[in-house]
C-alpha cells in the first residue's frame, strides 16, 4: 500500500483527481477502473455440483459400472443392473457431495463482504454494489456498516471500527482523518485508514477510496487463502485410486475372460452374469461405503468430546503431522494470571512482601493506572463479564488493595482511549480528575521507556536519569527470567483536556512495572513429553517477550541444548532464506504477527513436515491454508475460522490436542487395515469365480451370492476391525499411509492365504460337487462367507472382541445373518437331516484349517 496515511486527506483527493462533495464523474469512474482494476477480492472459481459429478463419472470403476450396467438390462438380468447401478450412482454422489462441499468452504468468507455501499458520484448519494467501487470514489459508512473498500478518512465522528479480519485483534479502533508523519507503518497503526472488511461498531465517516479489490489489506490475506491449496480430501481420493487400480485388473482380466468365453462359446446372458460378478467380487466399491459408516460413527464419537471433524481426511492429515503450533496460553498455560512481583523505587518486591507499604504511593498510582487502562466488564455483583487476562489479574489485585473498577470509573471518568496496536504495543485512556485529566498508560516496557521524561519515587515525579533506565531495564530482565509476562505503568497529567490528535503518549512519567505469572496447566510437562513420544515437534507461540519466552521454554522442555527462541522482530529483519535455514532450531515463538506465523508454517512446508497449525482468529487463516491441518480452538474462536478449519477443538488443552492425532493414528492404521482386509478378500473371490468357472464349465457363485457375502459379512467385519482400533499393535509415532502402496502389505502370508482359500473353495466343490452343483454351491459359498469373518482375526484378537460389547455384537450379528440368508435360500436343503450334519463335518474341517492358516500367517508376518 502506498502511504497515504502520510498525506492529508485533500492531498490525496487531489491526486485521484476526485471531489470530496460531488465525488468522481462517471467518465472518471471508467477511467479509474481501468487503471486500477474493480473491487472483486472474492474470484471464487468454484466448481459446478454436475461437473464434479461427470469428473467422478469419468473414474474407470465408474464407466465400467455403468457399461455392465447396461448390458445387462440388454440381457433382461433386472436385478443385478438396478443393484449395480444403485451402487455406481452412490459411489459418485458421496464424492461429488465431499468435493463440493469442499469447493464451496471459502465461500464463508462472503461474509466479511458488504452487499451494498453508498458513495457519492456527480453529486449524487447512490447505493451500489461493492464491487462497482473505484479508486476515488467518496464512501459514507455509518454504524452497522461492513467496509466496502480501503479508505482515507476525510471527515469521521465518533469513529471506532473492529479490525479483527486485518489485525486479528478483537479490541475497537479508534479512527481519525488526522494526517499521520511515522514512516512504514504496519496497518494497525494507520489510524486514518479504513481497510476493507471492517465492521464500524460506533460512529459515522466519508472517505475516498485509496485501495481494491486484491490490493485492499484484505484483498492480500484472501488471495494467500485462495492460493494455498493443499488437498483436502486425501483418503477418498486414495480410496478412489486403489479402486481405479482394481479396475484395471478386471479390465485386463475380463479380456482374457471374454476369449476364454469365446472358446467355450458361453453366450451372452451368462458372459455378462458373470463379468458382473466379477465386476461386485474385484472392484471394492463397498469400501466407500464402510468409510462412510465410520466416517459417521467417528464424528458422532468426537462431537461428544466437543471436537468436530470436517471429514475422516482431517483425521487422516492429522496422523500425518509431525510438527505442531500451539498457543501458549489457554493450551499449555491456564486462562488466567495473577500479579507475582512488582517493581518500584528502584526495588523488585514480591506482592506479600513488607517492603510494598513503603511504596504504597506508587504501588495505589499503578493498580489506579491499570484499573483505569482496562476495558474488562465488571457487573453489579463485582464478577469480571468479560476482558483479557492481564487485564482481569489487575481488577483482582486492585480488589485485593481495596480499589475498584467501577467506583474508580464513576471518579475519574472516561475521556477517551487510544487503543494498543502491533509496533507501538502501548494502550493509554484520558481521564478526567474534577477538572483536569490524566493520560494513564500501560504497555510493553521498552516502548514505554521510550516516552517516558520523568520517573515517580516516593510518590513524587522526578526527572528520570540513565541510572534509572538501567535499574528499569534489569528489573524488567529479571522479571522475565522468572518466566513472568511484564507489563510496565505511566501517566501524564493535564490542566486542560488535550484532543485525541495530541501525542499525549509522550513526556510520561514511569511508575513501575507489574511481573504476571500464568501458571503452567498441571499436565504441561507431561503433554511435551507425550508430544516427543508421538515423534512431534511441538512449536509454542507466546506474547511474552524473548527472555520471558526462553524461561518458559526451558520450564516446560520444549527448548533443549540446540533449540533457540525467536522474536518477530527478529523475523521481520531477516534475509528471504534466513528463517528457512533455523526454523527446525526454533521451539519457541516471541510476540510474531500472523505473517511471521504464516512465514514459519511456509518454511516447515518447504522442508517436507506434515504442519498442524491451531488459531482462533480470521488471521490465522493463511496459516491454516500452508498447514496440512488447521485446528480452530476455543469457545472465543470466530465463526469463519471454525467454518474454514479442518478440525474444531472446543477445549484448548494440548494433551486433548495430542489424543486427537494418536487416535487420528489408530483409526488411519484401523482404515488402512479395513481396506487391506477388504482387498484379500476381493481377490479370494476372484479367483474363486474364475478357477470354478475353468474346472467346473459353470457358474456355482453368482452374482446374488457375492453381493450378500461383500454388503453384509465383509461390512460387519470391516466395522468389527474399526471397533478394535484402541488395540491396534504398533508404534504411537508411527504415521500409516492409504494409498497404492497397501499393496506392498500383500506379503507371504497373505498370498498364501489367498491361494489356500481359493484351492479349500474349488476343492470343497469338488467333494460336495459329486453330490450334485446345488450342494457344491453351498459349500463354496459357506467357505466364502467363513473367510471374511475368520480372516478379520488377522488384524484383531479373539480376548479383545469378547472384552468388547460392539465387537461381540457384531460377531454374533454375523452369524444370526447367515443363518437367517441360509435359510432363505436353501430351505429345501435344510430339511434334509443326514446330508446336513455331514456337510457339517466337512465346514468344521475346513473352518478348522482357517484356523490354523489364520494362526500360521500371523506368525510368519511377526517372524
Amino acid at each position: 500500500m502506498r502511504a497515504w496515511y502520510n498525506s492529508s486527506w485533500n492531498e490525496v483527493v487531489r491526486e485521484l483527481e476526485s471531489d470530496f462533495k460531488y465525488g468522481l464523474t462517471e467518465d472518471r469512474v471508467k477511467q479509474n477502473r481501468k487503471n486500477f482494476g474493480d473491487n472483486k477480492t472474492l474470484n471464487l472459481k468454484n466448481k459446478s455440483f454436475i461437473i464434479l459429478f461427470l469428473k467422478h463419472m469419468s473414474k474407470l470403476y465408474c464407466i465400467l459400472g455403468i457399461l455392465i450396467t447396461i448390458f445387462l438390462f440388454y440381457t433382461y438380468n433386472w436385478k443385478s443392473a438396478a443393484f449395480l447401478c444403485c451402487t455406481t450412482l452412490f459411489s459418485m454422489l458421496l464424492y461429488a457431495i465431499k468435493d463440493y462441499k469442499n469447493e464451496n468452504r471459502l465461500n464463508n468468507l462472503r461474509s466479511i463482504t458488504p452487499q451494498k455501499a453508498d458513495v457519492v458520484r456527480e453529486g449524487k448519494l447512490l447505493n451500489l454494489k461493492p464491487e462497482e467501487l473505484v479508486v476515488g470514489d467518496i464512501v459514507c459508512v455509518e454504524k452497522g456498516d461492513i467496509v466496502p473498500a480501503d479508505l482515507r478518512i476525510i471527515e469521521c465522528e465518533e469513529l471506532k471500527v473492529k479490525e479483527s479480519a486485518i489485525s486479528g485483534d478483537i479490541k475497537l479502533v479508534e479512527k481519525y482523518e488526522t494526517k499521520i508523519e511515522d514512516k512504514e507503518l504496519l496497518p494497525s497503526d494507520m489510524k486514518n485508514i479504513l481497510f476493507k472488511s471492517s465492521f464500524v461498531i460506533e460512529g459515522s465517516a466519508k472517505g475516498i477510496v485509496v485501495e481494491v479489490g486484491e490490493n485492499t489489506e484484505i484483498g492480500k490475506i484472501t488471495k494467500d487463502l485462495l492460493e494455498e491449496n493443499h488437498e483436502k480430501s486425501l483418503l477418498e481420493e486414495s480410496i478412489s485410486d486403489i479402486t481405479n487400480l482394481m479396475s484395471k485388473v478386471f479390465t485386463f482380466s475380463i479380456v482374457l475372460i471374454g476369449i476364454y468365453a469365446i472358446y467355450a462359446k458361453i453366450n451372452l446372458a451368462e458372459f455378462m452374469e458373470l463379468v458382473s460378478t466379477i465386476y461386485l467380487s474385484l472392484v471394492p466399491m463397498h469400501i466407500m461405503i464402510i468409510v462412510a459408516l465410520i466416517s459417521l460413527i467417528v464424528r458422532k464419537k468426537m462431537k461428544e468430546s466437543t471436537i468436530e471433524i470436517g471429514e475422516l481426511s482431517s483425521m487422516q492429515m492429522l496422523a500425518q503431522t509431525n510438527v505442531v503450533f500451539v498457543n501458549k496460553v489457554g493450551t499449555l498455560t491456564e486462562e488466567n494470571m495473577f500479579v507475582k512481583k512488582l517493581f518500584s523505587d528502584g526495588e523488585i518486591m514480591e506482592i506479600n512482601s513488607e517492603s510494598l507499604e513503603e511504596s504504597k504511593d506508587n504501588i495505589d498510582r499503578m493498580i489506579n493506572i491499570g484499573l483505569l487502562c482496562n476495558d474488562a466488564k465488571v457487573n453489579d455483583a463485582g464478577k469480571i463479564d468479560k476482558g483479557e487476562v492481564i487485564e482481569r489479574a489487575i481488577i483482582e489485585y486492585g480488589k485485593e488493595n481495596s480499589l475498584h473498577k467501577r467506583i474508580l470509573e464513576r471518579e475519574q471518568e472516561r475521556v477517551f482511549q487510544v487503543p494498543e496496536d502491533w509496533d507501538k504495543r502501548v494502550k493509554t485512556t484520558l481521564n478526567r480528575i474534577e477538572d483536569k485529566y490524566r493520560a494513564n498508560v500501560i504497555g510493553a516496557v521498552d516502548k514505554l521507556l521510550e516516552r517516558c521524561t520523568h520517573i515517580m519515587k516516593n510518590g513524587m515525579e522526578v526527572e528520570i536519569t540513565p541510572k534509572d533506565i538501567i535499574d528499569i531495564r534489569d528489573a524488567d530482565l529479571a522479571l522475565s527470567e522468572d518466566s513472568l509476562y511484564v507489563v510496565g505503568f505511566a501517566y501524564r497529567n493535564f490542566g486542560y483536556q488535550p484532543s485525541i490528535n495530541e501525542n499525549i503518549e509522550s513526556n510520561l512519567v514511569f511508575v513501575g512495572l507489574m511481573g504476571f505469572d500464568n501458571p503452567l496447566k498441571e499436565n504441561s510437562v507431561e503433554c511435551i513429553e507425550y508430544c516427543k513420544r508421538l515423534a512431534v515437534k511441538p512449536v509454542v507461540i507466546t506474547d511474552d517477550n524473548k527472555i520471558a519466552a526462553n524461561s518458559v521454554g526451558k520450564k516446560l522442555g520444549i527448548l533443549n541444548k540446540n533449540d533457540v527462541a525467536l522474536s518477530g522482530v527478529e523475523i521481520d529483519n531477516m534475509e528471504d532464506n534466513e528463517l528457512e535455514k533455523m526454523v527446525e532450531r526454533v521451539g519457541i515463538y516471541s510476540k510474531i504477527s500472523s505473517k511471521n506465523k504464516w512465514k514459519a508454517c511456509s518454511e516447515f512446508e518447504k522442508l517436507g513436515y506434515n504442519i498442524a497449525v491451531t488459531g482462533n482468529k480470521f488471521t490465522d487463516l493463511p496459516s491454516f491454508r500452508a498447514a496440512k491441518v488447521g485446528i480452530a480452538t476455543g469457545k472465543e474462536c470466530t465463526q469463519i475460522t471454525k467454518n474454514l478449519g479442518d478440525v474444531f477443538i472446543e477445549d484448548k488443552d494440548f494433551g486433548k490436542l495430542l489424543s486427537l492425532i494418536d487416535t487420528s493414528r489408530k483409526l488411519t492404521r484401523s482404515i488402512r487395515d479395513i481396506i487391506l482386509f477388504n482387498l484379500v478378500i476381493a481377490f479370494i473371490e476372484f479367483f474363486s469365480i474364475i478357477m470354478v468357472n475353468i474346472f467346473f464349465k459353470q457358474a456355482s457363485i453368482g452374482f446374488g451370492e457375492i453381493l450378500w457375502i461383500n454388503f453384509m459379512p465383509l461390512v460387519l467385519c470391516s466395522l468389527l476391525i474399526y471397533t478394535q482400533n484402541e488395540n491396534i499393535e504398533g508404534n504411537s509415532y508411527e504415521a500409516s499411509y492409504i494409498d497404492k502402496r497397501i499393496f506392498n502389505k500383500f506379503n507371504s502370508g497373505i498370498i498364501l492365504y489367498i491361494i489356500c482359500v481359493t484351492a479349500l473353495s474349488v476343492i470343497g466343490l469338488i467333494i460336495q460337487g459329486k453330490k450334485g452343483m446345488f450342494t457344491g454351491n453351498i459349500i463354496i459359498f459357506t467357505i466364502l462367507n467363513i473367510s471374511p469373518i475368520m480372516f478379520s482375526f488377522y488384524f484383531v484378537k479373539l480376548k479383545d472382541v469378547i472384552k468388547n460389547k460392539m465387537s461381540s455384537l457384531i460377531m454374533v450379528l454375523n452369524v444370526i445373518f447367515y443363518g437367517v440368508f441360509f435359510k432363505i435360500s436353501y430351505s429345501d436343503y435344510l430339511m434334509n437331516l443326514n446330508k446336513l450334519l455331514w456337510d457339517l463335518k466337512v465346514i468344521i474341517v475346513f473352518l478348522l484349517i482357517h484356523i490354523f492358516l489364520i494362526k500360521f500367517i500371523k506368525e510368519t508376518d511377526i517372524n
